[in-house]
């Protein structure tokens, strides 16, 4: 499936995947609180957003990857893009990547509306 709007791919592996995606633990869970294989690293275990675990992305200063090798079609990084892209919207407000982790319809709250990573994904919206 392809998602209606493209979002900046750049800051999506420069911004959203290491400070989302990989700082609130997303695909592992958070070890001693959720269950073993349990979250978006597990497709079976999740109903959306299935995710893969690769080594971040790396950028420059200016917010965009380094090496094209590493965000390439096929590649895990490129998964990881089109995974949250079909669960992003324009209106983050209504973006189930927003809504779902501040606690609507998912197991547990990853981060509250408050959580400066609430601007990432705003800005991710803008762009």
């Amino acid at each position: 499936m392809v998602p209606d709007d493209q979002f900046d791919a750049d800051y999506f592996f420069c911004h959203v995947e290491p400070e989302l995606l990989f700082a609130k633990k997303c695909g592992p869970g958070e070890p001693g609180v959720d269950p073993a294989n349990g979250c978006h690293f597990n497709s079976s275990a999740v109903s959306g957003m299935a995710l893969s675990n690769h080594t971040p992305v790396d950028c420059n200063a200016d917010g965009h990857p380094i090496s094209r090798a590493q965000i390439g079609a096929g590649s895990a990084a490129q998964g990881n893009l089109q995974a949250a892209s079909l669960v992003m919207s324009r209106d983050y407000l209504t973006a189930p990547i927003y809504l779902r982790p501040t606690g609507q319809n998912h197991p547990r709250v990853i981060f509250d509306r408050t959580d400066p990573v609430v601007d990432v994904i705003r800005q991710w919206a803008q762009k």
